[in-house]
């Protein structure tokens, strides 16, 4: 059998055994507040949960008012006992609509972002 033949047929089969989550990115698995969601009282804190742990130098949360105004927080921090929770203490936050943006990078290296809305009522 040619030597070369060989080759491409073990590359194709290790090609094919390797796992489908090590080309996953991390996606949000839960949010708090949730998207879109409107609330009586302002959040104390954001907290985003993901599939995979993340790198807490490279994982961050920033919040915008209605008016794309950056809303002046402490930085978002990784949760030690829960490596793939990402919180976000906000400061009192009066009525409006508040956007979300989240960027994460998983351990593995992998980059991840979007954002979302809630309301305070």
């Amino acid at each position: 059998m040619n030597l070369n033949l060989i080759f491409k047929s073990l590359a194709v089969t290790m090609l094919m055994s390797v796992s489908a989550g090590a080309f996953a990115h991390a996606s949000l698995q839960t949010a708090s507040p949730k998207s879109g969601e409107v609330l009586d009282k302002a959040p104390k804190e954001i907290v985003l949960h993901f599939n995979e742990a993340l790198e807490a130098a490279f994982s961050k949360i920033t919040l915008k008012d209605h008016q794309g105004v950056m809303v002046k927080t402490e930085k978002a921090t990784v949760d030690k006992a829960h490596p793939e929770t990402l919180r976000l203490v906000t400061p009192k936050l009066g009525v409006g609509t508040y956007q979300v943006q989240w960027s994460t990078m998983t351990q593995d290296g992998h980059r991840a972002k979007n954002q979302y809305s809630f309301q305070v009522k």
